[in-house]
Parts: C-alpha cells; structure tokens; sequence
C-alpha cells in the first residue's frame, strides 16, 4: 500500500484509517483514507458507488474479483506521489499504480476466471486527491460522488492495462468507462456542449510502485 512519511515536526499521528471494503461480487478494496482532509459524509456517500462500480467493471470486461489498494489523500501527499514517480511536482486527480505482472494479468483475463476465484487478481493501486477532485468536480458542474466514481472506474481500467496514448485505445476506454457510469445511473462524463473542445477526464496515472 502506498504511504508517505510524515514531516519531521508534525506534532499529529499518521491520519491515515484502514478501511476493508468487500464487494458483492467478491472483491477486496484495502483502503487507506486521510480522514483529516476526506470529510467522513462523502466517504459514507461514495462508498456503495465504488463497491457497485468495481463489480460492475470486471462484470462488463470479464474481469475476476480484484484485491485494489486505495489512497484517498489531499494535494499535498498526491502532488508528493506525482513527482516521485512521474517528475511533475504538482498535484493530479488520480494516479494508477499498476503491479506490473503483465503476464499474470493476461493469463488471468483470458483464462478461466473461476480458476483463481480463491486468490483474486491484485493488480495494483489507485491514489486520489480530494482538494483537486473537489475543483475539478465545481469547474465541470459534476457532483463529486459522480466525479470521484468516473475516476475510479478510469484507474481501475488503468490498472487492467487499458490506456488513452492512441486514438482507438482512447475510444475503447471511454466507452467502458460511459457503460459502467450508465449502470450506476451517472451521465456519460465526456459529454460536452459542441462549442467546447473535449478534455481528457482524469490525468494520466503514474506507472508501478517498487
């Protein structure tokens, strides 16, 4: 799980909680949540909306149950993040950190999913920062428990081994993206009015933790 050390003179324990969140469809959300920045009403509000979305997710792309790690941190810890592992220091929406074991990955996906319904599928960590969700959620007009889930259902896809670095690979994300958001009632998030030009929705993650 991701951590990042406190400050020499924080006169605070780590405000990180430990939350297991399990899934109807039989996957494991080990979140880490900075309780002093995420308001304790927006955990409780999102909750039910990630744990549908990631069953949702591996029903519509045949994924097995998953073991995904979370940290839900403030700018400051993101932004710390972003410049280790991608060089940019400033904070960003999410960052997906996928386990890197490829190999497994495919085999897992392609194969009989009900072989490993014991050992779920780990296939990595998503980061996300709350001030900069909440900014992002006011400029587009989203409510952030809708913003906050599109998110995750991008890292999640991230995690999976989809991207956006072309045309086509952009295309196939967005559209699974759109069809998990639909089932949960959430408006296609890319829809904007024809005098506005398009956005990518969510920064591009970061690559493996060590």
């Amino acid at each position: 799980m991701i951590t990042m050390p406190l400050e020499p003179d924080s006169p605070d324990p780590d405000p990180l909680s430990s939350e297991q969140w399990q899934t109807g469809g039989g996957s494991h959300l080990d979140m880490l949540i900075d309780r002093h920045v995420w308001p304790d009403d927006m955990i409780d509000a999102v909750r039910p909306s990630l744990v549908r979305a990631t069953d949702i997710a591996c029903e519509t792309f045949d994924w097995p149950p998953l073991e995904v790690g979370a940290l839900f941190a403030g700018d400051e810890r993101i932004r710390d993040l972003n410049l280790q592992f991608r060089g940019k220091n400033a904070p960003t929406n999410v960052l997906s950190f996928p386990s890197g074991d490829d190999d497994a990955m495919m085999e897992a996906v392609a194969g009989d999913p009900d072989g490993i319904d014991a050992a779920r599928l780990a296939p990595g960590e998503i980061a996300l920062a709350w001030e900069t969700l909440c900014r992002e959620a006011a400029q587009e007009s989203k409510s952030i428990p809708d913003h906050l889930t599109h998110l995750w259902v991008h890292g999640l896809l991230h995690l999976m081994g989809h991207d956006h670095q072309c045309d086509d690979e952009a295309d196939r994300m967005e559209a699974g993206e759109i069809h998990v958001l639909a089932r949960l009632g959430i408006a296609n998030p890319y829809a904007q009015p024809a005098d506005e030009p398009a956005d990518e929705p969510a920064d591009e993650p970061a690559g493996e933790t060590e």
